[in-house]
């Protein structure tokens, strides 16, 4: 049955304007979380201004971390390395920076820096948007949930992040991994109520399943037919794990084309899937928060 909100596949498609006020949220939460970067940068620079050689850099552990970064070492890359190692590896990119830009090298170093703390940047960024759809459906949930006057528990990870929302003998998880398929999912709906019991313990029956569904809170168009190949991904894997038994499946995007639109109404029309929203619209969000409360 197709969602009573959904009549064609254009109704799934992502309006311009959702995505120009989706570009301009991103880059006003871009502009506020740059801000430390730039704060750093600076700092970093008028250290840089008051050495005379490479060798006095090297021999400085205050600004290690940074020269790692001005070389091209993210925090991940650093970690894998020992302190000998990445001390070597400092020391010969820097000396090559001193080579190729003589008297501007401390420029050279910072631009550097900059290129590599973007990536940095860009990295919270791509997270960030990531949970975004997460974050919009567990809002919609409480707040269904709270107006109907039920009993609901919500288990949050140190970082404030929600992991389980529980009422009347269901527990809603985000982003887990069932042994059973092997690879994240992003919501599971499972038909019991405990919030001591141990993610595995909770997932390891199938026949306590009654839905999961794929998110996808990217709003550039570019990427969106990427996401959809890998949240189709993820539901094919569900699929082949619970063969006939399947539980419902649903999909939320934030970006979706028009392609990407006709091929989720189709998959809605032969129940591949059982239910699907648009990000960006209130009202599809909504009924799918709906359904997926009365399951």
């Amino acid at each position: 049955m197709i969602p009573k909100l959904i009549k064609t596949a254009a109704d799934l498609q992502t309006k311009h304007r959702a995505i120009c006020d989706g570009f301009l949220t991103q880059a006003l939460q871009k502009t506020e979380k740059a801000e430390p970067f730039v704060e750093e940068a600076k700092t970093f620079y008028k250290a840089l201004k008051k050495v005379k050689s490479v060798e006095e850099l090297l021999t400085s552990p205050k600004y290690r971390n940074d020269l790692a970064s001005a070389c091209g070492f993210s925090d991940k890359a650093q970690s894998q390395l020992t302190e000998m190692e990445l001390s070597g590896a400092i020391k010969k990119v820097l000396t090559r920076i001193y080579k190729e830009a003589g008297a501007e090298f401390r420029e050279d170093i910072l631009y550097r820096y900059l290129l590599t703390k973007g990536d940095t940047l860009g990295g919270s960024m791509r997270n960030l948007t990531g949970a975004s759809a997460g974050t919009k459906l567990t809002e919609k949930i409480i707040e269904r949930l709270s107006g109907g006057k039920k009993k609901i528990q919500v288990l949050k990870s140190r970082s404030g992040k929600i992991q389980r929302v529980i009422w009347n003998g269901r527990t809603l998880l985000f982003d887990v991994k069932p042994p059973l398929i092997g690879k994240n999912i992003d919501v599971i709906l499972i038909n019991r109520g405990d919030i001591d019991t141990p993610e595995e313990k909770l997932l390891a029956d199938k026949s306590k399943y009654i839905a999961c569904g794929e998110l996808k809170g990217g709003i550039d168009p570019a990427g969106a037919d990427e996401h959809w190949k890998t949240a189709n991904s993820a539901l094919g894997r569900i699929r082949a794990a619970f063969g006939r038994s399947a539980p419902a499946l649903f999909f939320v995007g934030a970006a979706i084309e028009a392609s990407m639109a006709k091929e989720i109404y189709k998959q809605l029309k032969t129940s591949k899937l059982t239910h699907a929203a648009n990000l960006n619209e209130d009202e599809q969000v909504n009924d799918l928060v709906d359904w997926l409360l009365s399951l």
